[in-house]
């Protein structure tokens, strides 16, 4: 699925990969953003008994920031839905509309809960977005009432999630390396790594092209362009000091996350090691199918429709790999001085770690100790630019600011295998 937003109507539309534009979805968005309004599910049969049967939908007013929210839990339900229909065929896209009641609610309960710790704020968020889309279909004839709710006995756990941030939130070199190393395909090495190395949040990864692009009247260069010059260094047999070690690449802001009130992000250049690049050169080469999307990470060769991956596919590719590595842990196969990986890490921890490490080495280039360091100093400057972060005139943003609390973990960690080296 794509999303944009229309000039004509002034909203955000969606479309699916051919570009077909999908019709429930793109009316209920333009009602949103013309009426300011949606339909809320009460009950009023005398029982006091919540029953289908004495239920009726009202009209109530939403704020603008509602309406963004409204947009942003439909097209993650929709990704979400795209995905989970490739394994069944009684559920597509096409009929989204019509999907049982058990359905949205395994989305809410099951997935967003009890796979993705998604946290009591956040699943409230998508129970409500998928009310209203589903009432408004209610309202005009387009499917029955639906009662989504999240279930009693996981009300407690999306609690529990809403404090998932109190993990150590950060991945010391060797455990990244070592969830480099099971994962199950080149791909998803790649895609770690990105995170891990590049500092990429799991939906830039779509902005990873293969060919040369145009940003305006300026030209930039892609994935191609970047392997024809490593082959060409090997045919001059340059030694490893002559060939190049980093390629700038020019990330656009449109793959990049939204800023408040706007469409995309920052673009900004990232930084890939060269030997990252030679694992994206071979994944082109080996493993990558035959398609013409531009994008460089592409879904299974096995997929029902080849095309490139969604927003969502680090977050998936992390977990199954996360799995795989903790149950190491947990037959003592791995070595005493990687830190435990959880169950509550994801993907955002790679690019959190890489944010870490550059600002600890920001710290030593410029001889500063680490306690006086201020959202003034360039290490934090020089971190939000990396990582895509707003910064108003010369001011790091809070986000930024956080990193300085995540450096004691690294240091902690580092101080763990030295003693586990001497030992």
């Amino acid at each position: 699925m794509y999303y944009f937003k229309s000039e004509k109507y002034k909203t955000m539309m969606m479309c699916d990969h051919n570009g077909t534009p999908l019709l429930l979805p793109n009316l209920y968005l333009h009602s949103l953003h013309k009426n300011k309004t949606a339909y809320k599910l009460t009950w009023n049969d005398n029982s006091g008994k919540r029953r289908i049967k004495g239920a009726e939908l009202t009209r109530v007013t939403l704020s603008d920031r509602k309406i963004k929210d409204c947009f942003y839990e439909l097209r993650k339900f929709l990704d979400w839905l795209e995905v989970y229909s490739k394994n069944t065929s009684s559920i597509s896209l096409s009929t989204h509309h019509n999907l049982p009641e058990d359905i949205l609610n395994y989305y809410i309960n099951e997935v967003l809960i009890l796979k993705r710790n998604t946290s009591e704020k956040m699943v409230e968020k998508a129970v409500s977005g998928l009310k209203y889309y589903y009432n408004y279909l209610a309202y005009n004839g387009f499917t029955n009432i639906k009662e989504i709710r999240v279930k009693n006995d996981n009300k407690a756990i999306a609690r529990d999630n809403t404090n998932r941030r109190n993990v150590i939130q950060y991945l010391s070199p060797r455990m990244r390396a070592e969830l480099y190393a099971n994962a199950n395909s080149l791909r998803v090495e790649c895609i770690l790594r990105a995170g891990g190395e590049c500092g990429l949040r799991t939906k830039e990864n779509m902005g990873l092209l293969v060919n040369d692009f145009k940003v305006g009247s300026k030209s930039y260069v892609g994935m191609k362009s970047f392997f024809r010059e490593i082959d060409h260094e090997s045919k001059l047999k340059k030694s490893e000091v002559q060939k190049r070690q980093e390629f700038k690449y020019w990330l656009q802001g449109k793959y990049s996350k939204s800023r408040r009130g706007g469409i995309g992000g920052i673009s900004r250049w990232i930084y890939i090691p060269r030997d990252l690049m030679l694992r994206f050169k071979l994944y082109y080469e080996t493993e990558r199918p035959e398609c013409s999307d531009e994008s460089l990470f592409l879904t299974d060769p096995q997929s029902r429709v080849v095309h490139g991956v969604r927003e969502n596919q680090g977050t998936r590719d992390f977990a199954v790999t996360r799995d795989l590595v903790i149950e190491k842990q947990q037959q003592k196969l791995l070595p005493d001085y990687l830190h435990l990986l959880e169950d509550k890490h994801s993907y955002h921890i790679l690019r959190h770690s890489y944010g870490t490490d550059k600002f600890h080495d920001a710290v030593e280039d410029e001889g500063l100790e680490l306690e006086n360091v201020t959202h003034l100093s360039r290490p934090y400057l020089l971190v939000a630019e990396l990582l895509g972060h707003e910064t108003k005139g010369k001011d790091a943003p809070k986000t930024t600011q956080k990193y300085i609390r995540s450096v004691k973990a690294k240091l902690d960690q580092d101080a763990s295998f030295m003693r586990c080296c001497d030992g």
